[in-house]
């Protein structure tokens, strides 16, 4: 078969593969992180990688993070991650197909979403030779928006000691599916809006229907403001500007928004108030759970219990001084050893 899958050793992976196609041009990690909640519930990033070695911190970031998002969230999935590298490559039904079956090969310990690159055409490909896709019927961007939504305002409360979010400042890094969805919800709270995107005709379209300032992308994470969120791709907070943070607070959509963990604790230090990305992010991987459990009607009950989920890190974070990113990482931790 064309097809090859070879198991890599890396400690603290429950699995880890290299699937490879020199017919359909697939090269792709599939790093299966934790799986004593569950079956690893994790998105298939298609994304065009300089190299082998970006790739595989990619993956093994991002597999880590959905250990940690699906357990601090409460769903009985553990955690995995794909990620396809597209340079240099053109995107085929035979790619995506050859991709199913490396996923059909590991038998049902991970089940393959959508997530940066991957379209639902990508996934209907992928679900051809596998039985292990989800989220096919599913705009994920929506519920990933409403349960920013309630973390924001838990943490805007925390933060400022506001039941509302009226004329607060937020700034949104990233107008895409999930910012730009945030960006309408907010505008409907009475938030004042400032908005960065490269793309300049998503804004454009996005101002037909809501009241912002626009920023400059590399203007935006400096921007004086109550609120930063981050809603495009990660490592946006390093030790390079974090010191140029103009925020009280920051929530928003990207995964791995920190350099490092190291950099929760100077967010603290410096009194800028972190709710962690994997817990406030967490819209898309619950409306997914929702699905495969077929409880969709306890959908928009988990998305506000993200909000009182955040409370509760903001308020043990302050009470231990630690940083909030160490304590939701201890609680996901926590359940997972509790129920495995």
């Amino acid at each position: 078969m064309p097809l090859k899958i070879k198991d890599i050793k890396i400690d603290g992976y429950e699995r880890f593969v290299h699937a490879t196609d020199e017919n359909t041009k697939l090269n792709c990690f599939i790093a299966i992180h934790n799986i004593k909640l569950g079956p690893a519930l994790g998105g298939t990033r298609s994304w065009e990688y300089e190299n082998q070695e970006s790739q595989l911190t990619d993956v093994k970031r991002l597999s880590e993070a959905m250990t940690l998002k699906n357990s601090v969230c409460g769903i009985n999935f553990g955690g995995g991650k794909a990620a396809l590298n597209l340079k240099g490559i053109k995107k085929t039904s035979d790619l995506y197909q050859s991709y199913g079956e490396a996923v059909q090969a590991l038998k049902g310990i991970y089940i393959s979403a959508a997530d940066v690159g991957t379209t639902k055409d990508d996934l209907l490909e992928i679900q051809k030779k596998t039985n292990y896709v989800n989220g096919i019927g599913i705009e994920t961007s929506s519920p990933t928006a409403r349960g920013l939504l309630s973390a924001i305002k838990s943490t805007c409360k925390f933060g400022l000691k506001k039941k509302d979010l009226k004329n607060i400042h937020i700034a949104i890094c990233g107008a895409g599916k999930v910012g730009g969805k945030l960006a309408k919800l907010l505008y409907k709270e009475g938030v004042k809006l400032s908005i960065a995107n490269i793309d300049q005709s998503q804004l454009d379209e996005l101002s037909k229907n809501i009241e912002f300032s626009r920023i400059s992308p590399d203007e935006i994470v400096g921007l004086e403001c109550d609120l930063l969120s981050p809603c495009a791709l990660g490592k946006v907070i390093h030790k390079e500007n974090i010191n140029s943070l103009n925020c009280k607070m920051i929530v928003g959509a990207a995964n791995n928004q920190l350099e490092n963990d190291d950099i929760g604790l100077n967010l603290k230090h410096n009194k800028v108030v972190y709710s962690p990305d994997f817990l406030v992010n967490s819209g898309g991987v619950i409306a997914i759970s929702c699905e495969i459990n077929k409880n969709e009607k306890d959908l928009e009950n988990q998305l506000n219990i993200i909000g009182k989920r955040t409370t509760e890190v903001l308020e043990i974070s302050q009470k231990l001084n630690k940083a909030t990113n160490t304590v939701a990482k201890n609680l996901a931790w926590e359940r997972i050893n509790n129920l495995a």
